[in-house]
Order: structure tokens, then C-alpha cells, then sequence
């Protein structure tokens, strides 16, 4: 049995950046840790704990990443799981992290995981990574350009997960 699985949805890449250094970190500490796009990820029956992260469009988690969820719900109740999620609000508004803790709350009401932390973590905004329609509504909101990406954030608290996990 492998040590952690993670699991993340992204559609500019932001996301994955994130899920890739979660497991650079575990593999730092000792561990196995397999990441993989949602598109792409096994079942978690295989592992000892889960982490399953996304990104954020119009206030929710990527659909294939909440699909990816409910399907393994079962699995996922008998083990170690954390999520987190990568958001431009945390970026740009930081006071708004129960408002972007709080996207995981249906997927969590739905399923009955309970996680044993979420973590935020802030995005970014790379206009060529977006869609026209996105762009003009990034630029509507004026949100910030830029990648406000913190990976010492993303190590410390993988690693403070990891120890959570009993990893």
C-alpha cells in the first residue's frame, strides 16, 4: 500500500503547481506520494491517507474533482483525507477564508468526509492561462494579475497535515 494519493482539478494549471509540490514535500519526509490529475487519478483503496485539492470557478470546486469525490466517498470516509483549495480571493482578500473554506462545505455535507484540515492557498491570475470570456470577467472584477502562489505555505502545512495523518 502506497502512502498518499493527491488528487487535484485544475483548468489553468495553477492548481497543479500546488498538488505537485504537496507531494514533493511528502516524498522529502519519507514518503510515497503519487499525484495525479483528477482526469488521470485511481481509486484510493490503494493508499493510506488522501489529499484532494481544486480550484475555484464561480465559487465552487471543478466538477470532475467533485464527481471524483462523491464517487469514492466510501474510500474516502476509512482513511486519512485532506483537501485544499487554490483561490485568487485568498490572494487579493485573505479575510474571505471562511468564504472560500466554505466551498467544500456541499462536497463534505453530500459525501459525510470530514477532513481533517482544508487548506487555502492563493492563486493566481495569468490572463493567458484563461479563456476570453474569463479574462473580460477577471478584468470586470479587477482582479489582480500575477502568481500568488506561496509554496513555503503549501510545505508547512503539508507537513503539519502529514503529521495529522499519522504519516
Amino acid at each position: 500500500m502506497s502512502d498518499v494519493l493527491v488528487v487535484y482539478g485544475t483548468k489553468t494549471g495553477c492548481t497543479a503547481g500546488i498538488a505537485e509540490q504537496i507531494g514533493a514535500i511528502l516524498v522529502e519526509a519519507g514518503l510515497t506520494a503519487d499525484v495525479h490529475s483528477v482526469e488521470k487519478a485511481p481509486g484510493p483503496s490503494g493508499y493510506r491517507a488522501v489529499i484532494v485539492g481544486s480550484g475555484v470557478r464561480a465559487g465552487s470546486w471543478h466538477g470532475a474533482v467533485k464527481e471524483w469525490v462523491t464517487a469514492h466517498a466510501e474510500a474516502l470516509t476509512s482513511r486519512p483525507v485532506a483537501m485544499f483549495t487554490a483561490c485568487l480571493t485568498i490572494a487579493s482578500d485573505p479575510d474571505k477564508a471562511d468564504e472560500v473554506r466554505a466551498y467544500t462545505d456541499p462536497l463534505l455535507a453530500e459525501t459525510g468526509i470530514t477532513p481533517i484540515d482544508i487548506g487555502l492557498f492563493a492563486g493566481m491570475n495569468e490572463p493567458k492561462a484563461f479563456s476570453l470570456p474569463e479574462r473580460l470577467i477577471m478584468k470586470a472584477m479587477k482582479a489582480p494579475q500575477g502568481d500568488f502562489r506561496d509554496y513555503e505555505a503549501v510545505a508547512e502545512w503539508t507537513r503539519g497535515v502529514a503529521e495529522r495523518m499519522g504519516l
